[in-house]
């Protein structure tokens, strides 16, 4: 069994609200699909069902996260994105069981994705608009041009780690820039990036702005108009 290893780059939305499309045809329609063939219960599949994601089904399934992650006395701290992060050992295999029969490796990225970019918009081209909107970007500045920034800042790469019948981490690989290294997993079952592949460098945007700068990464977290004026305020 593989898992994709990725970083969620978008943040909870305000309660109540439902990750769905209410056009007739729905942009994500793909995913869903591919996220119910890849359904491991029937608790996934319940919510898959109606090509949507709403509030209170995420809420319900990253609260069954959580509880398993705690019945193993695993130690984290969850963002607010549902992505949780650990400090030093813990049980990986428990871990990673735990998501396996919740939340998955699909269901709470799809409902931010739907989210967060209801009409499927190219993202480089809706995460410049943030930037334009909210000033820290000129008004000719498009999506190739956050491409640009957006790679000469973030190391690209693709992880995969290879795991046992049993949930054991056994290997991995790491790709970057078409090479591909392999990664040799450590007694606690963690692994390191490989020493050919740099460390990220700081990028400035046309004016002088950090691509590292809190306001850059709220583009990030929520690029949605509707989201500008409290950002903007702060």
């Amino acid at each position: 069994m593989f898992a994709l290893v990725s970083v969620l780059l978008l943040s909870a939305c305000s309660a109540g609200e439902a990750a769905d499309t209410s056009t007739s045809v729905n942009p994500y329609a793909e995913e869903f699909a591919e996220a119910r063939e890849n359904a491991t219960n029937d608790m996934q599949l319940e919510i898959l069902a109606d090509d949507k994601i709403t509030d209170v089904e995420v809420e319900e399934v990253v609260a069954s996260y959580k509880a398993c992650m705690n019945e193993r006395s695993i130690i984290y701290r969850m963002s607010s994105h549902y992505e949780p992060s650990f400090d030093g050992e813990y049980d990986i295999e428990g871990e990673m069981e735990c998501r396996k029969n919740t939340v998955g490796d699909y269901l709470t990225e799809l409902y931010f994705k739907v989210k967060f970019n209801p009409a499927k918009v190219e993202e480089n081209a809706l995460y410049a608009s943030c930037l334009v909107r909210r000033g820290l970007a000129p008004d000719d500045f498009t999506a190739d041009d956050f491409k640009y920034y957006d790679d000469k800042t973030r190391i690209k790469s693709e992880s995969f780690i290879e795991f046992d019948e049993d949930g054991n981490a056994t290997g991995g690989t790491v790709t970057y820039k078409g090479k591909t290294y392999e990664m040799i997993p450590d007694e606690n079952g963690g692994f390191a990036m490989p020493k050919e592949m740099p460390e990220p460098t700081e990028t400035f945007l046309p004016g002088g702005i950090s691509m590292w700068d809190d306001r850059v990464s709220e583009c990030y977290a929520d690029p949605r108009p509707e989201s500008d004026n409290a950002v903007i305020q702060r």
